[in-house]
């Protein structure tokens, strides 16, 4: 499937497939059961679980995982402090 592909996210509007595939996974879980993405092409219904496995998939292609992506910051409170000196 091209990741281009204008789609429809259900109750969300038209978009390219991408962006409904990742809106579609940082729903909350109980509108995620329902979330269904309508396309021209075969399939031209994604439920949930299909959505999943593709973005899974086009993960593994980037050769990412989910977690690693994930850049690190350190809190406010662990930062080191620098000393500075008063002239």
């Amino acid at each position: 499937m091209d990741p281009e592909e204008l789609v429809t996210l259900k109750d969300h509007g038209t978009m390219k497939l991408r962006a409904a595939v990742v809106r579609a996974m940082i729903l909350s879980a109980k509108e995620r059961k329902r979330a269904t993405i309508v396309r021209e092409g075969e399939p031209a219904i994604l439920i949930f679980k299909q959505i999943r496995n593709l973005g899974a998939k086009w993960d593994e292609r980037r050769g990412s995982s989910p977690r690693g992506n994930r850049r690190r910051f350190r809190s406010r409170g662990n930062r080191r402090k620098s000393r500075s000196i008063a002239r």
